[in-house]
């Protein structure tokens, strides 16, 4: 297992980028079969051997993933392609 870190600048500030990035974070959660749990930084996702913390400050999001080896190779690319597409969406 692997931990994976992405990093997204914003310029929404820590409150508005969490508001905008709260849908996002429930609906990967939601398709990747993981739990929500808000915390002070931001949020932390987690299922099956699967995890994700998200880090919001007041320029950027950073999200940490953890994703056991057969999913890595498996949908790895998919994930990525999916982070990288919806979380600057989100925070535009």
């Amino acid at each position: 297992m692997g931990a994976k870190t992405y990093t997204f600048p914003h310029a929404l500030g820590r409150e508005e980028a969490i508001k905008r990035a709260a849908p996002m974070a429930e609906n990967l959660a939601k398709k990747y079969m993981m739990k929500v749990t808000s915390t002070d930084t931001g949020f932390e996702m987690a299922g099956k051997g699967t995890s994700a913390k998200v880090v919001v400050t007041d320029t950027t999001v950073q999200i940490t993933m953890e994703l056991p080896f057969l999913i890595e190779k498996l949908a790895g690319n998919q994930i990525e392609s999916e982070l990288n597409y919806k979380v600057p969406k989100a925070l535009a």
